[in-house]
């Protein structure tokens, strides 16, 4: 059994085989072979990884057995798959082959999660001509679907998919043109994936934490941001569940960067929400970045681990065993701690505050200034501004100069990201990509060098918690300094690239493209 394709025709609900079989000129032209229940069940990551790389994987339950399937979306033959008989989750617990190697490089990190499970009855008929030689092969398919959350199963739709037999393409044009002429029967057109996925209540790619806010360039201030702060709060709250319940490690990845996204939104955009809502919330939605950050460090700890013994000679990366056993009972402690902190009544109350602010239909308070004014002069005004601070900074920045310098311009350069990611849609789409795509490499070494700093720092801290076990942390406090040492090699290397990587973003070109696009547009507001 494989996944119903599109080649056959929805049924009238009440048309079941006996219904069919006379339709098609009774038992001595059609002979019914038999039913078979079926199952199929699909998935993918909470961000949708396979279906945005043109895949699906479905796992069959047939009287055959069970296999596990990674096929093209459009249809086509399977990529890759294997008997498993257990719902699919990490693909590290999948059995060695193309199918997990596959899986790996696409989720990364991500868990597998259940979609949708159709559960039906397969009925096998044969079409036969006047020697009673089989000429059709024909599929009666009566099928319901549920998904996670949906509490009763959803009835699809009985269709009749039309198999071909070699040597009779007229038989089968003929049934075709009667089922779909003369029945009047609609063409399956839409694969069962989507008419499932469809009847739960969701829609293929209905989550992704990019930020895609649609907007005109007259919407007045007011309005634009809370456009972009409502869509942050949908991803914050989508999150929540998934970060309470350590599903993985990307559902507080990503709602830590709804909550990043939003104090920068708060603060960035000056003049135009009142003062009040802007401390007020700044403060609240600070308290959230704070609790989430001990778990979230100890998650990237965990998730280094195999590099980090990648990096390490061989005979020292089972050195590492004790500390990835302290970082994981570290990092289950952290969670709890953060689980209840997401379900506590402060956080409520920060969600419930939010909404009904987002949700007024004037923010309480004394306006901003540019409350009323169009969006596209207030938002590329401050985008100038931003921009300019960027290159002054960056160009202070010498090779021998302290960290924190770096530091500072990585601050200042994810609040330029975040501004113009709120607003990229007040500009030319292939104008913006040069711009993004030289800002994100400076970010990318910049993070790069941060981050570095931070590990080697962490690790220090880790690595005199073992000295106090004496001659028994001795492997641990060895491997870790060798740790140590590498990162700040790298952090090096980092800080080296620099100059080359400024100095694109710095270009003549790039330049004249931000006094284009924002410069003169933030004129307008004088």
């Amino acid at each position: 059994m494989s996944e119903p394709d599109s080649s056959g025709f929805l049924l009238p609900h009440n048309c079941n085989t006996e219904g069919l079989v006379r339709l098609l000129g009774g038992h001595e032209r059609c002979s019914v072979d038999g039913a078979a229940a079926f199952t199929l069940e699909f998935f993918d990551s909470f961000d949708w990884r396979l279906h945005n790389a043109g895949l699906r994987l479905l796992r069959v339950q047939a009287a055959e057995g069970t296999v596990l399937r990674l096929k093209p979306a459009k249809g086509g033959e399977p990529e890759a798959g294997l008997v498993f008989d257990d719902a699919p989750a990490w693909p590290a617990s999948l059995p060695p082959g193309p199918l997990r190697d596959e899986l790996q490089r696409l989720l990364q990190m991500r868990v597998l999660l259940p979609l949708v499970s159709v559960k039906g009855k397969a009925t096998e008929l044969r079409l036969l001509n006047d020697d009673q030689k089989t000429v059709v092969r024909l599929q009666l398919l009566h099928m319901h679907c549920q998904g996670p959350g949906v509490a009763e199963p959803r009835s699809l739709w009985p269709r009749v998919r039309l198999v071909p037999v070699r040597g009779y393409a007229k038989d089968l044009r003929q049934l075709t043109a009667y089922l779909g002429d003369e029945l009047e029967w609609p063409r399956a057109s839409a694969c069962l994936f989507e008419e499932a996925i469809t009847a739960i209540g969701r829609e293929a790619g209905d989550y992704s934490s990019k930020l895609n806010v649609s907007l005109q360039p007259d919407i007045i201030a007011v309005d634009a941001i809370r456009k972009v702060l409502w869509s942050l709060l949908e991803t914050l709250e989508r999150n929540i569940p998934g970060t309470r319940a350590d599903v993985d490690s990307e559902f507080l990845h990503d709602l830590r960067v709804a909550t990043r996204r939003t104090r920068s939104a708060l603060s960035q955009v000056k003049r135009v929400l009142p003062d009040a809502v802007v401390e007020d919330f700044k403060q609240r939605f600070s308290w959230l970045g704070q609790i989430t950050g001990p778990t979230r460090d100890l998650d990237v700890f965990l998730l280094e681990m195999p590099r980090y013994r990648a990096t390490l000679p061989a005979a020292m990366a089972g050195d590492l065993g004790a500390f990835e056993e302290r970082l994981r009972a570290a990092q289950q402690s952290e969670q709890a701690k953060l689980k209840r902190k997401l379900g506590s009544p402060q956080m409520q109350a920060l969600l419930d505050d939010w909404h009904r602010i987002l949700e007024a239909e004037v923010p309480p308070g004394e306006p901003g200034s540019f409350a009323e004014l169009p969006i596209e002069p207030v938002v590329s005004a401050r985008i100038w501004g931003m921009y300019k601070k960027v290159l002054k900074a960056g160009r202070s920045i010498t090779l021998d100069g302290p960290p924190e310098a770096m530091h500072e311009l990585r601050k200042d350069c994810k609040k330029l990201r975040y501004l113009i990611e709120f607003f990229r849609a007040l500009y030319p789409d292939e104008e913006l990509k040069g711009l993004i795509r030289t800002l994100k490499t400076l970010l990318d070494n910049l993070g790069e060098f941060q981050d570095l700093e931070v590990q080697a720092d962490k690790l220090k801290t880790f690595a005199s918690e073992f000295v106090t076990d004496g001659l028994q942390g001795l492997p641990t406090v060895m491997a870790i300094g060798a740790l140590v040492a590498d990162l700040l090699r790298n952090q090096q290397a980092a800080h080296t690239r620099f100059a080359d990587c400024f100095a694109q973003f710095d270009s003549a070109e790039n330049r004249a493209n931000y006094k284009s696009l924002f410069k003169t547009r933030g004129e307008k507001i004088g």
